[in-house]
């Protein structure tokens, strides 16, 4: 029976060489193996040398009455790989780990088995849901292999997020996000264990190349998703990142687009797909007749999923039984352009309008601040005459959260004023059609509500007709179910503690089946971090500061 032979393109190389006399029906059977490329100064063709391919090769050339030979170090180094795989699955499968390790902070079941799953595959993808921890396990892991030089790669809103993060999971504060500019950013990369980038700056060639100049022991990619499109910038970037070690974290893994799943995939594991976006395409994907890509293959996607499953961890909300009732989460973002300028003039003038108001009272003054949060909403002027940001901060953090780990589910979107939820609600309202004196209603419960079309809306998101409701904080987190919907996006906050726990309790409550996600957009250097630092201590200030308390705080949110 004719031979080909397996070899290693270099010493300790990932990739593979074929030598076998010239035969077409061979050349024909290499094709097929994702990532294979014809290396024409030499006349070979290579494969990424990796279990399933070592397989897919063998059995193809079993088909046309070839053989393959495969030397002992390359075949030791692939039933590694292939028995770690399958600990892997045999972990995720039973959803939880003894692992010893000594945690700062406890974990789930499907945590320590995420752990254990990572430890295995010394990287991987956890493709779990808002909600179930994944942050904490990539910081166990880290910690686990007592690693030194940690790269954590997310979007601007969750940077100081991973910051706290870190601090409440590892136990230490050995972690830093590079300031000023470009240049002086990267003189400050790797000088703490964990390095916080946001995605957007590796488009920038500087931050690209200094971080390249750097061997990563592990490299965490967080929102992977924003990595997908394999021409971009920041994708080439990363991908020419040096690293030992390697995790990505979604909940969205496929964005509705099969393609979506190279470029994470391909660098979680190099070699899964081979490092031609185009080999990929071919082998996968389906296209018209203008070559836009229209979904997978007949028949290809059980392999597009076996490749992806060998890496991966999956986890919906509804597979983990001990989750607690609620889980909190922050997203900062940052005011830039006309309405950073609009939130300090706006704080310039209360901070004089106090200085000179000696005998207002405490609930006056809290109320006179919080007059900020319209800006921080995207709301600017005053006395009903309101000019509305089209992308200001918080909305565009509210599309990528809509529109990425919360795409096709059902949310509650809470605020406080009748005109944010105006604009948000014609922005994203794809529900029925509500008429009320023969005008459209837009899916909104507050004060204008009829009562009559507020109990149709709460129906028909009940039904699971609407997928999104807006309500305003004290209207709607009062005497209604939302249980239909497991998470809660709170756009603006008042001080008041019990109409931030009344309204959460719109959606946990007697008939919800699972944990529900409170979800608060905070704008960094604003009122919105005094308000959450209230409520975090579970405080309410409207009732319970006196006159000197309620000054201080307002000396402390408009400066001094």
């Amino acid at each position: 029976m004719p031979v080909v032979s397996l070899s290693r393109a270099a010493p300790g190389s990932d990739i593979g060489v074929l030598n076998y006399p010239y035969s077409p029906t061979v050349s024909e059977v290499i094709r097929r193996i994702p990532g294979r490329e014809w290396r024409g100064s030499y006349k070979v063709w290579t494969i990424p040398l990796t279990p399933t391919n070592a397989l897919l090769l063998r059995d193809g050339l079993r088909d046309v009455g070839w053989t393959l030979d495969i030397p002992r170090d390359i075949a030791a180094g692939l039933n590694e790989q292939y028995r770690a795989s399958a600990a892997a699955a045999e972990v995720r499968k039973a959803g939880d780990s003894d692992i010893a390790f000594d945690y700062v902070t406890e974990p789930y079941a499907h945590q320590r088995a995420g752990l254990q799953f990572l430890v295995h595959l010394d990287g991987g993808a956890l493709l779990w849901e808002m909600g179930l921890g994944k942050t904490k396990t990539a910081i166990d892991f880290a910690e686990y292999r007592k690693l030194d030089r940690i790269l954590v790669i997310c979007p601007n809103t969750v940077k100081r997020n991973w910051g706290d993060e870190i601090e409440k999971h590892a136990g230490h504060q050995d972690w830093l996000l590079p300031k000023g500019t470009l240049k002086q950013r990267v003189t400050q990369l790797a000088a703490a264990r964990y390095t916080i980038i946001n995605a957007e700056a590796m488009s920038h060639k500087v931050m690209a190349d200094g971080l390249r100049d750097i061997e990563w022991d592990l490299i965490i990619c967080d929102e992977s998703t924003r990595f997908k499109t394999p021409t971009a910038a920041r994708t080439k970037a990363l991908m020419k990142l040096r690293t030992k070690r390697r995790i990505i974290l979604t909940g969205t893994p496929i964005t509705g687009k099969p393609q979506d799943a190279y470029v994470q995939f391909e660098w979680v594991r190099p070699g899964t797909f081979g490092k031609s976006y185009y080999a990929f395409a071919e082998r996968y994907l389906a296209k018209d007749w203008f070559g836009s890509v229209v979904g997978i293959k007949p028949g290809m996607d059980r392999e597009l999923r076996s490749r992806i499953d060998v890496t991966s961890y999956r986890i919906l909300k509804d597979d983990v039984l001990d989750l607690p009732p609620k889980v909190y989460a922050t997203r900062r973002v940052e005011m830039t352009g006309e309405q950073r300028r609009a939130y300090n003039q706006m704080r310039d003038e209360l901070r004089i309008e106090l200085e000179h108001a000696d005998d207002l009272r405490a609930n006056n003054i809290l109320t006179v601040i919080l007059r900020l949060t319209q800006v921080t909403a995207g709301l600017i002027g005053e006395k009903g005459k309101y000019q509305w940001l089209e992308n200001n901060a918080k909305q565009a953090e509210l599309d990528a959260l809509l529109n990425g780990d919360l795409a096709g589910e059902q949310v509650v979107i809470f605020g406080l004023y009748q005109r944010e939820l105006e604009e948000l609600a014609a922005r994203y309202d794809r529900g029925p059609q509500l008429l009320h004196n023969k005008m459209p209603l837009l899916p909104i419960i507050y004060g204008p509500t009829p009562e009559a079309v507020r109990h149709e809306l709460i129906s028909q998101f009940q039904l699971g007709e609407r997928r999104l409701l807006f309500a305003q904080v004290r209207t709607g987190g009062i005497g209604i179910n939302l249980t239909a919907a497991k998470t809660a996006i709170y756009y603006t906050r008042s001080w008041s503690l019990e109409e931030w726990l009344q309204s959460q309790d719109r959606l946990h409550r007697i008939g919800q089946t699972g944990t529900v996600n409170i979800v608060s957009l905070v704008a960094e250097d604003s009122i919105d971090q005094d308000i959450a630092t209230a409520l975090g201590e579970k405080k309410s200030l409207a009732d319970n500061l006196t006159g000197d308390a309620a000054r201080a705080l307002a000396a402390q949110t408009l400066g001094r």
